[in-house]
């Protein structure tokens, strides 16, 4: 079930009370570091810095809770598309065995598209299939 904004908020609260050691309210490389490998993580600051930019939208180098609260919003749409991919996969994937054959693709395409494909046009959708170690998906033109 999908989160509500203030659920969304609440974890976004969360987080920062997780990485926020001196509580000034942002978070810092270092911060982030620091809270990594003392779980267990082994990652490199240099990658941190790199995340932290990327999210840095004030440029102070460091996350504020603006910030964090978009990750947050990223994270749960991805979430959200990632489930709904995989709902679309399992009524695609008739036989359940986790792949969607040609034969399946085709019946869907048919069925949902209302688009018949030529035999050349499916053979090359399923040349652009990628796997990305949980869920073959296709890539449609």
């Amino acid at each position: 079930m999908a989160k509500t904004f203030e659920e969304v908020e609440t974890d976004a609260h969360i987080a920062m009370g997780l990485f926020d050691h001196d509580e000034n309210g942002l978070i810092t490389v270092d911060e982030f570091y620091k809270t990594f490998t003392k779980n267990g993580y082994k990652i490199d600051k240099e990658e941190l810095s790199v995340i932290v930019e990327n999210v840095d939208q004030d440029g102070d180098g460091a996350i504020n809770f603006s910030e964090m609260l978009t990750i947050m919003i990223r994270m749960h749409k991805q979430t959200r598309e990632s489930q709904d991919l995989l709902k679309v996969f399992e009524v695609m994937d008739k036989d359940g065995n986790k792949r969607i054959s040609k034969t399946e693709l085709r019946k869907a395409l048919k069925l949902y598209g209302n688009k018949k494909v030529s035999s050349e046009e499916m053979d090359k959708i399923m040349r652009e299939v990628r796997f990305n170690g949980k869920l073959v998906a296709v890539v449609l033109y």
